[in-house]
């Protein structure tokens, strides 16, 4: 059919050249709770079904004299019919934003949709009516073809094993750095804790505009998006931007010798791992600060908790939330199994010290589709630590 009559040959890398950003936006079509996540699953499912089976949407058989699109079954347990995505692929370029570094897989489909004409029969994110059904069937076979294609060609596989594999340098390094701290400090206080975000944005400040990519006259525009609004709570932007999120993340960080001096100061460490999860794939931190036990009280320690909650809030303009595992519900559990490990670090201990480390990497270094698929730049770092 189509593979024949349209090379798809773009190179790996290039920028969306022929990609207008001039922006058309509603003032009011937000991003709302949960719509973010949404999206980013079906195209998830869609991918799984094209890079892992080999189904064929449509069978294209000839009935009384005429051409007639037929839904083939899937023919693998587990994986959702490619005929139900077929409208929805043009609001996949919702995801889209010029500048940002998506998985090989994201990429993929960004890039192929953007060259085949299957996005022709789209306008503004929903299918142009009336349509010719059976060639809108047979581009969709198309399409998915050239994204299996392509795919091969590109070395997706062995691109997103290579991803995923970067968790092992992540224990490696996690393992280093408190190895050091150990052999620096003979005693350590220990904060674990979580930091993320509210689920409502409370100003426009925090929000971000929804808006669709539409082709014309050869280039792809970004417009208002013409989605209907649904409950209409917008969502806390850096939950599913990461940008947002890392600059907030490098906000607390940075300035320690500032209003907070007296926090930062007896602080000797940090680990600090950013991921995505929950039901609406928000982003969050998973950190633990480190504290020379020669030169403050676990009293004060608990009191810096506080101040830890109170800058993670300032730094967010008020949309922080902290989540203290000290006092997690599992605690008396594992206390009592021997497996709690947030009691303090001692040389003196190195049995208790390695339980430690062990469950520090499994936590942070742990592939539960919380990796993040989508960052600002590639080279942007989701594990940081420093003092």
């Amino acid at each position: 059919m189509f593979q024949n009559t349209t090379p798809f040959n773009p190179p790996e890398s290039s920028p969306f050249t022929q990609w207008d950003d001039r922006q058309v936006a509603s003032p009011s079509r937000y991003w709302e709770v949960g719509e973010y996540a949404k999206v980013l699953n079906q195209l998830d499912s869609f991918l799984a079904g094209v890079l892992r089976t080999t189904q064929v949407p449509f069978d294209i058989r000839i009935q009384w004299g005429r051409e007639v699109a037929v839904r083939n079954p899937v023919g693998v347990y587990g994986y959702r019919s490619l005929v139900g995505f077929l409208p929805s692929c043009a609001r996949w370029m919702d995801l889209y934003r010029p500048g940002y570094h998506y998985s090989a897989d994201l990429q993929l489909f960004f890039d192929c949709f953007r060259q085949h004409p299957f996005a022709g029969v789209f306008s503004n994110g929903v299918l142009a009516s009336p349509c010719d059904q059976v060639y809108v069937a047979k581009l969709y076979n198309d399409f998915v073809g050239c994204l299996r294609i392509e795919a091969i060609r590109r070395g997706v596989k062995k691109r997103l094993c290579d991803w995923r594999a970067n968790l092992k340098d992540q224990e490696q390094a996690i393992r280093r750095y408190v190895a050091k701290l150990q052999a620096a400090y003979p005693s350590l206080h220990q904060i674990r804790c979580d930091l993320h975000y509210t689920d409502y944005a409370m100003s426009d400040a925090d929000t971000r505009l929804r808006t669709s990519w539409a082709l014309s006259n050869g280039n792809w525009l970004e417009l208002a998006s013409n989605v209907p609004s649904g409950h209409g709570r917008p969502e806390t932007a850096a939950r599913f931007d990461p940008a947002i999120a890392m600059a907030d993340r490098d906000r607390f960080f940075d300035n320690q010798r500032g209003a907070d001096n007296d926090l930062f100061e007896p602080m000797v460490g940090y680990i600090c791992k950013m991921e995505q999860g929950g039901i609406h794939r928000a982003n969050h931190f998973h950190c633990v600060f480190f504290f020379d036990a020669t030169r403050v009280t676990q009293a004060q320690v608990e009191g810096f908790k506080c101040r830890i909650e109170d800058r993670w809030r300032k730094v967010t303009r008020g949309h922080g939330l902290t989540f203290d595992c000290h006092e997690g519900s599992r605690r008396a559990e594992l206390e009592a199994q021997g497996r709690w490990v947030l009691n303090g670090l001692n040389r003196a201990n190195p049995a208790e010290a390695s339980k430690f480390v062990e469950y520090l990497v499994c936590y942070l270094t742990k592939d539960k589709m919380q990796m993040l698929r989508i960052k600002p730049a590639e080279k942007a770092c989701t594990l940081t630590m420093g003092h």
